[in-house]
C-alpha cells in the first residue's frame, strides 16, 4: 500500500473517532462534519490507491464518480452529507448553523462507518 494512501485512511479513522466522540457528546453538527470529513478522506485514499490525485474538492458525490464500481455506495446518502462540510466552516450559506437532529447525526455516522470499511476492504483486497 503506497504510503499517502495509509495517511488518508488513518485521517479518516482519526475523523470517524471525532464523529463518535460528538455523538457520544450529543454534538450532532460536529458528528455531521466529522463524519462527511471521515468519508472524504476514505474516498480520497481510494483514489489514490486506484493511481489518481484526487480534485480538491469537499463534494463527496463527485468523489465518489472517481471510484464508483470500486466500491458501492448510497448515492443519497452522500448527497445529503456533503453540504456539511460547507455548512459548519461557512454558516451565512445557510445563514446560520442548521440543527443536525440525532436521528440524522446517528445516520451519518453510520454511513461513514460503514464508507471506512468498505473502502479499507477495497484497498486491502
Amino acid at each position: 500500500m503506497r504510503e499517502e494512501v495509509r495517511w488518508w485512511l488513518e485521517a479518516a479513522r482519526i475523523n470517524l473517532r471525532r464523529a463518535e466522540r460528538a455523538f457520544e457528546d450529543g454534538d450532532y453538527e460536529a458528528c455531521a462534519f466529522w463524519s462527511h470529513q471521515a468519508v472524504e478522506f476514505s474516498l480520497k485514499a481510494l483514489i489514490i490507491h486506484s493511481g489518481e490525485l484526487p480534485e480538491r474538492t469537499h463534494n463527496l458525490r463527485r468523489l465518489y464518480e472517481r471510484v464508483r464500481g470500486i466500491v458501492e455506495l448510497d448515492d443519497q446518502l452522500l448527497s445529503e452529507l456533503t453540504p456539511y462540510y460547507s455548512v459548519s466552516r461557512y454558516p451565512d450559506i445557510f445563514m446560520g448553523v442548521p440543527h443536525v437532529h440525532r436521528n440524522t447525526a446517528e445516520r451519518f455516522l453510520n454511513f461513514a462507518r460503514e464508507v471506512v470499511e468498505r473502502v479499507e476492504r477495497a484497498i486491502r483486497g
